[in-house]
């Protein structure tokens, strides 16, 4: 069987996984569900590796440091992750459900967020607290990006600029601090934590992208499109000179049938707008390539090339 392009970190996957465990473990059954349940996304595995690989590749020896790391920012931005299954009226809806054995109340929601989101500061205060500045800075980021998407939810004349606003101050922040963060525990010098900041920023921003369009044309449940969420591939469709008018008619909808979501759904694959971001997507990677490429040859960054090549 071929090797993932983390194995060479399987065992500080394996210690995060156990440190988030302990950390997050509670009395109340139904609490340690759904934070049980949030590990077993893609994005806890990429996270994690992508952030203690950023720490080895640049230097780091302390195996400690790294799972630390690693875990006070899974369990920051999981926390932050639940509570952005809360819709602006205050439920949890939509596939997000699913994540779920059963639908939980949105007070229980909003307290395992909460709980997750603690846990991780406090695992930073006390066992690696270069991370609490990252952190502050990801929140912040993270809650100005959930407030514009509420304030341009459904909104046909969402700007390109908005969408890629939104794009890194949601998503481009997380690998960019973990990454920026991870060689700054190393020890690099400032030149090439900036250079991991970008790396991160790209990888972030790439990997959105990549879920926005499975989640609008591949597998997924369509939340962007019945939630109104601006996107760019929703954007680059609208501005289509022969669908883009009924593209945007149906986003601007308040309530989205399944039957005019997948009419969207139709009309969208027949314009350039997948196409544009999958072009964008290949352009930050390949610009995390080149970063990468940069840094002194080892095991850890042959790891990181894999990643990226692989998106690219």
């Amino acid at each position: 069987m071929a090797q993932s392009w983390y194995s060479i970190v399987d065992d500080e996957l394996s210690q995060v996984d156990d440190q988030m465990r302990t950390e997050v473990r509670s009395a109340y059954p139904e609490l340690n569900e759904m934070c049980e349940q949030t590990l077993k996304s893609r994005y806890h595995i990429v996270r994690p590796a992508l952030c203690i690989l950023s720490y080895y590749a640049n230097g780091g020896k302390e195996k400690d440091i790294a799972v630390n790391t690693a875990s006070c920012f899974e369990a920051v931005f999981e926390g932050l992750h639940l509570h952005d299954r809360i819709d602006e009226n205050g439920q949890v809806t939509g596939g997000r459900k699913k994540m779920f054995s059963k639908v939980p109340s949105t007070t229980k929601v909003i307290v395992a967020g909460d709980f997750m989101y603690v846990m991780g500061f406090r695992l930073a205060y006390g066992k690696v607290p270069k991370t609490v500045p990252y952190l502050m800075k990801a929140s912040s980021s993270i809650s100005d990006a959930i407030f514009s998407i509420v304030n341009r939810e459904h909104d046909p004349n969402v700007t390109e600029e908005e969408c890629m606003k939104i794009l890194a101050d949601k998503s481009g922040i997380e690998y960019q601090v973990l990454m920026e963060c991870g060689a700054e525990q190393a020890g690099a010098e400032e030149d090439r934590r900036n250079a991991m900041r970008e790396c991160g920023t790209c990888i972030g921003m790439a990997l959105r992208l990549e879920s926005e369009l499975n989640d609008l044309i591949g597998d997924g449940n369509r939340d962007t499109l019945f939630e109104g969420h601006p996107s760019l591939p929703i954007f680059y469709s609208m501005q289509d000179a022969k669908s883009g008018e009924k593209i945007r008619e149906i986003f601007s909808k308040k309530e989205i049938s399944p039957k005019e979501a997948e009419q969207a759904v139709s009309l969208i694959k027949g314009t350039d707008a997948v196409d544009r971001c999958k072009a964008l997507i290949r352009r930050y990677m390949q610009k995390a390539s080149e970063i990468i490429s940069d840094l002194s040859d080892s095991d850890y960054k042959k790891s990181l090339l894999a990643f990226v090549n692989d998106e690219i």
